[in-house]
């Protein structure tokens, strides 16, 4: 069985304390009573809760910042086999990081990292029994939760405003603060299965803790290990990855009415896709133009057996890239909707009672998780094959031969773009090993309670990136000729050492001319596996995190009294260190191969820190004040990079009535640059770029839907652009993007006011509503290439300005890049992003929870509403221009409502959960791009959707205790709006995977 062990000097009343301190809405009524009623008998040993967002231990009342639990029944209630993803379903977190998008960037796969208020996981303190955690991510702090084992936590806080003054740095938006399991005794087992009702997609989790008591119950120890998997689950696996939907010119738009999405100027048609690449290859002779259909016959494709036809226009062409109704590439068979994801802890604690007023502790963790997910093959857009290559049929050379195309080194080429899926599609193969241990003492020194602690973090990760190409070998691979001696077919760079790289008009190097394999590209399945595993490899990436912290702390939640009651106070010191190192594949930081060329990168900062916080009651026992209390906070802090801050709270406490509290905090909160922002060096990165003088009409960021039209096409013309060029290059632009050192910390004020009501005439109802506000200036980030594109050419005073600098377009004849990448003319083909203090950003809203108990039936019947109203959500890209921000509130990210509502209900050994998840209506543009053309696409909108899951369990009777439950999520089978797959931080407010149903069982003795 479970048991709490007994810290010094402490009673068996903290069950009684925590639903009245931890419970924005002051949870339970009758636990708050019961509490009060042991204040006033002012037992000397009375159990001291500290709460998230104060070091002082508080009886009797609650903090004046906003907390919100979740508790451990409920997090079984959900099935969660993993905390992550449960976290993001909050309605103040942002699902910035959930295992279905984290895929989106390189070596994130597998993380969960919390992000509240949508202001960035960077901005967010998560914590672990009130201390620090090492970082998972290379050059962040930022917390992989995924490695939290899901069996020890007790309950989870969550905070909102800064809290830098009693945490430290990053806590602007707020802190998670997750609590786990001082002690333990007893065996618990635990394991569950689950699979979804579309696809072949389980999950399965089983864990096992077992802890005792020991030396008369003085202390305790005990450990658990818990595994959870889940499979890797392809878009081609749902209905919805199979639908080949893409935006088209509406044929039934009339131009002389206003758009709207009673007249859409884009409307959703299919099958379609993109047109310009395929699996086997797709070339072009001569010209090709969406809007003239006498050229379409000029695009053709190679066939699985190598011969090739002309591409299939049965439908609408949009674009020189998309279309419906004809032959395209099926991009949606070569993407996940959830990775491959194992995860192993293992977890330990200790402590014993030295004597009756000190306590030595020990928590110690080690966690390994592996991620795999496969996502698009390499692609070349194009490669260039030589007339007399070996695998030229008679009939493609005929062709070539009666075509004008380009003529190098005296033969002609054919140009073909190329989607190498038989070539090995690319993914990771992640592995990161955590480990942890905190050390330390807490207890009494008279009247005064103590902590001190060394918490010493690593994280080790070995990335695989998976067929990662080696560029030149595939290059000389492909540039095959016939050997004159023996007619067998060799590579060109085999025949003749100084060979030209037509790629790249360079030779090709002897490290790709030494075992050559020759191979065709003519036709999906042209190439042969003893090619493609020479000229792939699998890059490993490694990366190592350390996190050191000393802290020692001191408290007394009397220090003296004043009329209105006792004076608190907490100080304590603080030093931390940071480091990490990521040692990249010497072929990948060279550039040599299709992965991104990022060099190897590193650094380490340290902190110094004193902090000192009072609670002081004002006034108490009088007509409208209760009691009236306030809180300050204060902290120092000395950097090794940005020398010191200084950051503060103060908060309000006005218990007006018996039933009814006002609280409210102010506070000034920083967050210095982190180990990545600060040095890693610039290096090749890619960025997807809505061009904003590209005039296609389903292009969202074409000249007709900025706020000046007219004044972004004539700074189109003046870059060069012709008025109506369509940009026909479909593929991520290159460009380049890095940290700098001479970053300062950013600087955030957050305020809160609340009120919670817990009505007499209503027994166990609890109302808690709470206004936030957060502000935050000298944000750090880099402008990105869409707002530079943008920009340059929404500029009043014309293009001779920064964001033009930073952008490099094509000229009239087009453009080759070292690597081969060719750009049509006037295109984008390089941009810059470095690091800056340059931005800020505001988030407004407002909070809502609803707790209610009662009895129904014989049973007990439990609600609980938690949602978020968002007000504002903005964004400045540069906060010297304080008129020009964008707002997000009602686009997919930000939506006006989110909300859960939990139904539980028990009878006897029998209970049942109902879970409401609730997202608002939304925009899937921006409401800047909305209010400028509510009809630029249909549909603009995303209905409101409500998820519904059920737990159903039963205990049976006897002193072992045996739980059995099932649990479906998603139980309607919801899909997600059109085309979103969660790949996102939008789409990922949406359920991927469909109807999931669970079951399991929990054995404890």
């Amino acid at each position: 069985m479970n048991s709490r062990h007994c810290a010094p000097k402490r009673n068996r009343l903290t069950a009684a304390l925590f639903a009245a301190l931890i419970l924005p809405a002051a949870g339970n009524a009758l636990a708050q009573e019961e509490a009060q009623e042991a204040q006033e008998t002012k037992t000397a040993d009375l159990d001291r809760v500290t709460v998230t967002g104060s070091r002082i231990a508080r009886v009797g009342f609650v903090t004046p910042a906003p907390v919100t639990s979740i508790t451990a029944e409920e997090i079984r209630t959900t099935g969660a086999v993993n905390i992550g993803d449960l976290m993001t379903k909050l309605p103040q977190l942002s699902p910035n990081y959930t295992l279905g998008n984290s895929t989106r960037f390189i070596g994130t796969a597998g993380l969960g990292m919390l992000d509240l208020r949508g202001m960035g996981t960077a901005r967010t303190l998560v914590l672990v029994n009130g201390r620090r955690h090492v970082g998972s991510s290379p050059g962040s702090t930022a917390v992989d939760v995924n490695t939290i084992p899901v069996e020890w936590i007790e309950r989870v806080e969550v905070m909102t405003g800064g809290v830098s003054a009693v945490y430290g740095a990053d806590a602007v938006a707020g802190v998670v603060n997750f609590i786990m399991k001082k002690s333990f005794e007893g065996f618990d087992l635990r394991g569950q299965g689950g699979m979804a009702s579309e696809g072949s997609f389980n999950r399965s989790f089983a864990s096992f803790s077992a802890g005792d008591s020991f030396a008369d119950g003085r202390g305790n120890a005990a450990f658990s290990m818990e595994y959870s998997k889940q499979d890797r689950f392809g878009r081609g696996n749902r209905d919805i990855g199979t639908q080949y939907l893409v935006s088209v010119p509406n044929p039934s738009y009339d131009p002389s009415q206003p758009p709207s999405q009673s007249n859409p100027q884009t409307v959703v048609s299919g099958p379609g896709g993109n047109h310009s690449i395929s699996y086997g290859g797709t070339f072009t002779i001569g010209t090709f133009s969406p809007t003239n259909p006498a050229t379409w016959g000029n695009r053709y494709l190679f066939n699985p057996d190598g011969t090739f036809r002309k591409n299939r226009y049965d439908g609408t062409v949009v674009s020189a890239t998309s279309c419906v109704d004809c032959d395209f590439a099926d991009l949606n068979a070569v993407a996940d909707l959830q990775p491959a994801f194992d995860r192993f802890s293992t977890n330990m604690m200790f402590n014993f009672d030295l004597n009756d007023n000190h306590r030595m502790f020990f928590e110690g963790k080690y966690s390994k998780t592996e991620s795999q997910f496969y996502g698009q093959p390499s692609f070349d857009q194009p490669i260039r094959i030589r007339r007399d290559n070996a695998y030229v049929s008679p009939q493609l050379g005929a062709l070539m031969d009666a075509s004008a195309l380009t003529v190098q080194d005296g033969q002609k080429i054919l140009q073909v773009s190329r989607f190498n899926v038989d070539a090995g599609r690319r993914g990771e193969n992640v592995e990161r090993q955590t480990a942890r241990a905190v050390f330390g003492f807490e207890g009494y020194l008279g009247d005064w309670n103590y902590e001190a602690s060394a918490n010493y973090g690593q994280t080790t990760i070995d990335r695989l990136n998976l067929n990662n190409r080696i560029n030149e070998r595939w290059q000389a691979g492909m540039d095959a000729v016939r050997d004159p001696a023996t007619g067998n077919i060799v590579c060109r760079t085999t025949l003749n050492a100084g060979a030209i790289n037509p790629h790249t008009n360079a030779i090709y190097s002897s490290f790709a001319r030494t075992g050559c394999v020759p191979f065709s590209t003519f036709g999906n399945g042209a190439i042969n596996p003893e090619a493609a595993a020479w000229f792939n490899t699998n890059s490993l990436n490694t990366s190592k995190l350390q996190q050191t912290v000393l802290e020692a702390s001191i408290a007394n939640s009397s220090l003296f009294s004043l009329p209105a009651g006792d004076v608190g106070f907490a100080a304590g010191l603080e030093y931390r260190e940071e480091k990490s190192q990521e040692n990249t594949d010497p072929l990948a930081a060279l550039g040599l191969t299709f992965l991104n060329a990022i060099p190897s990168r590193g650094g380490k900062y340290d902190v110094s820190e004193f902090y000192a916080e009072t609670t002081v009651p004002l006034l108490a026992d009088i007509p409208g004040i209760e009691m009236l209390s306030v809180d300050l906070a204060g902290r120092l802090s000395d950097y090794s990079t940005i020398g010191n801050t200084f950051t503060w709270n103060a908060g309000l406490n006005w218990q007006i009535i018996d039933s009814l509290r006002f609280r409210g905090t102010l506070a000034h909160a920083v967050r210095a640059p982190s180990i990545g922002e600060l040095y890693n060096p610039q290096s090749q990165n890619f960025a997807t770029i809505a061009d904003p003088c590209n005039y296609q009409n389903t292009n969202t960021n074409r000249p007709s839907t900025a706020k000046d039209p007219a004044l972004r096409q004539a700074n189109c013309s003046a870059l060069g652009v012709p008025v109506g060029w369509v940009d026909t290059y479909s593929a991520n632009r290159p460009g380049v993007s890095g940290g700098n050192p001479a970053l300062s910390e950013e600087q955030a004020d957050s305020w809160t006011l609340g009120l919670v009501w817990q009505p007499g005439f209503i027994e166990n109802l609890g109302i808690a509503v709470d206004y936030w506000n957060i502000r935050l200036e000298d944000a750090i980030g880099a402008v990105t290439a869409q707002t530079n594109a943008s920009r340059c050419v929404d500029s009043p005073g014309g293009i001779d300005n920064e964001f033009c600098r930073m952008i490099e377009r094509a000229g009239s004849g087009g453009y080759t890049d070292s690597q081969g990448r060719i750009f049509p003319a006037y295109s984008i083909t390089n941009w810059i992003a470095l690091n800056e203090n340059l931005a800020k950003s505001r988030r407004v809203g407002v909070d809502l929870e609803v707790d209610y108990n009662f009895d129904l039936l014989g049973g007990n019947t439990a609600l609980r509403f938690v949602g978020t109203r968002m007000i504002q959500s903005r964004e400045w890209p540069f906060q010297a221009f304080p008129g020009e921000f964008n707002e997000y509130v009602t686009y997919v990210t930000d939506p006006r409502w989110r909300a859960n509502l939990e139904t539980g209900y028990t009878w006897n050994d029998w209970r049942a959960t109902w879970n409401m998840q609730y997202v608002d209506g939304n925009l899937r543009v921006t409401p800047a791009s909305y209010a400028s053309n509510p009809g630029s696409a249909a549909p603009i909108a995303n209905g409101s959707y409500t998820y519904h899951n059920f737990q159903f369990g039963y205990t049976f009777p006897g002193e072992n205790k045996l739980d059995v439950y099932l649990g479906i999520d998603n139980a309607f089978d919801k899909d997600p709006p059109l085309n979103y797959f969660g790949a996102d931080i939008g789409s990922a407010m949406y359920d991927n995977v469909g109807r999931y149903m669970y079951m399991g069982a929990t054995y404890r003795f």
